[in-house]
């Protein structure tokens, strides 16, 4: 703390020195060093989550906090810094692992640290600030002693999670619709692992939200953009999958009333885009991305069919839609003939009904289906996916 205060000393003086290069210089080495002592910070904090604290304890971080805070508040206040990517991350980390290991002691500072992030993610579109308000909605929801550390009820804090959530987008739409999604790879990874927080432990504030759709529309409309960039793309494909697979996800009942409360909202999002998302699926398997990224694509496509077979049984609209989908797709890609594609379905479709249990035989199903696109395989590997 003593070292990263010396650094920060040598920040604010420095800056006040205009035009030279060795006061430049001077800068950035202290930001680098700041980075890292946060970084250290961050580390010891996290070795206290461990530490047993009994009713009536002063918990273990409190000295830790007590003399970390002022620092804190003075990088957090200073412009230099806090425009900095790396001392911005490294600060906004600190705060996180504070609040995982604290929350009763951070819970009255919450609205004070959550300002800055958004205010810091305004100015410099750190994707740090969208990872702490992830984080945030998350830990509220694990801890209850949070809300009331922070003065907010249940109500209070659905409607604050929900005005972040439309701030940061409207923010991020505007800064992405100047930029290329290629260029943003970052705010586009943290942006949908936020959003997967929400639906988990906060889906009251994503579907109230007026940018949601618009967010989901961003997410299907980037798989393309991405061409195949692990991380992003991973991150938005795990949102989709999550979203139509919510029947199956391990969650509370209460948390499960409320996402069938807007089960109607998503099955219109799936009407609307879902041609899309599984023409991006099998473009992807069948060459269009990074063999790394094909459990992720598999996942999307089985969750997306497992979804419309379970809503829709027999001959629904959209079970018939999704078949056509899947032929018209298929019919566009090299080495695969209609006789192929037409077992692909009927295997696909099959291990749907069968469940969840049956998500892993599927993914490697779609897995040989790609090499059958790419010529390295035989349309015999899938005699082994059978289920009759």
């Amino acid at each position: 703390i003593n070292r990263a205060r010396s650094a920060l000393d040598v920040v604010t003086s420095s800056s006040a020195v205009e035009g030279s290069g060795q006061s430049s210089g001077q800068i950035d080495a202290a930001r680098q060093a700041i980075s890292s002592y946060l970084g250290v910070l961050r580390e010891l904090v996290r070795y206290c989550d461990g530490s047993p604290c009994k009713a009536g304890e002063v918990h273990v971080v409190s000295d830790i906090l007590a003399t970390a805070w002022p620092l804190l508040n003075d990088i957090s206040s200073n412009n230099s810094c806090r425009t900095n990517e790396a001392v911005l991350s490294s600060l906004l980390a600190v705060h996180s692992q504070l609040f995982g290991v604290a929350p009763s002691l951070i819970g009255p500072y919450f609205k004070d640290i959550v300002t800055f992030a958004i205010k810091a993610y305004e100015e410099s579109f750190c994707a740090a600030a969208l990872t702490y308000v992830g984080a945030a909605v998350e830990t509220f929801d694990i801890d209850e002693s949070i809300g009331v550390a922070a003065g907010l009820d249940q109500n209070g804090k659905i409607t604050l999670f929900n005005q972040l959530l439309s701030h940061v987008c409207q923010h991020t739409f505007a800064y992405v619709a100047h930029t290329r999604v290629a260029e943003c790879l970052e705010i586009i990874e943290a942006l949908f692992e936020m959003a997967q927080r929400y639906l988990l432990f906060c889906p009251e504030a994503l579907f109230q939200s007026p940018s949601f759709e618009t967010l989901f529309l961003l997410g299907v409309d980037s798989l393309k953009e991405l061409e195949g960039e692990v991380k992003s793309t991973r991150a938005i494909l795990i949102f989709i999958t999550q979203l139509f697979g919510w029947k199956h996800i391990r969650l509370s009942d209460a948390k499960m009333a409320i996402l069938t409360q807007y089960a109607g909202a998503i099955d219109n999002l799936l009407v609307h885009k879902g041609e899309a998302i599984i023409k991006n699926c099998l473009g992807a398997l069948s060459g269009g991305a990074p063999q790394i990224l094909w459990p992720p694509y598999s996942e999307c496509l089985f969750s997306i069919t497992q979804h419309i077979i379970s809503t829709t049984p027999g001959a629904g609209d959209l079970s018939s839609a999704l078949c056509t989908w899947l032929r018209h797709d298929m019919a566009n890609t090299q080495n695969i003939t209609p006789e192929i594609a037409t077992s692909v379905i009927s295997l696909l479709c099959d291990l749907a009904k069968e469940g969840a249990n049956s998500k892993q035989k599927a993914k490697m199903m779609m897995a040989d289906y790609g090499k059958i696109a790419k010529g390295e395989a035989t349309p015999d590997v899938l005699l082994a996916y059978s289920t009759t």
